[in-house]
């Protein structure tokens, strides 16, 4: 199986575990402001401020069981992370 290569955490602090939280809390304060921002529209859009909050509930409970999580589900969740980061910030 050939070598993936691990995201780029160089910007967090801390070990695996702390890297993953801080991938997981930057991707729910993104989703805060997305909502934010779209309550704050004329006319809100109720079906993405409701995809919205289910997407911020599931990293959430990513978020939790970050509490428990061995080596293996704690590199998966942090890719996952860091590859919605990328996506919602290109730039970064």
């Amino acid at each position: 199986m050939p070598d993936t290569p691990s995201p780029d955490f160089s910007d967090l602090d801390g070990g695996d575990e702390q890297q993953a939280m801080d991938a997981v809390r930057k991707v729910i304060a993104w989703y805060n402001s997305q909502i934010a921002a779209v309550y704050r529209a004329p006319v809100p859009d109720e079906d993405r401020i409701a995809e919205l909050k289910a997407a911020r509930q599931t990293a959430t409970d990513d978020q939790a069981r970050l509490e428990t999580a061995g080596p293996e589900e704690t590199a998966r969740i942090a890719a996952a992370y860091a590859a919605r980061l990328k996506e919602a910030d290109p730039e970064s």
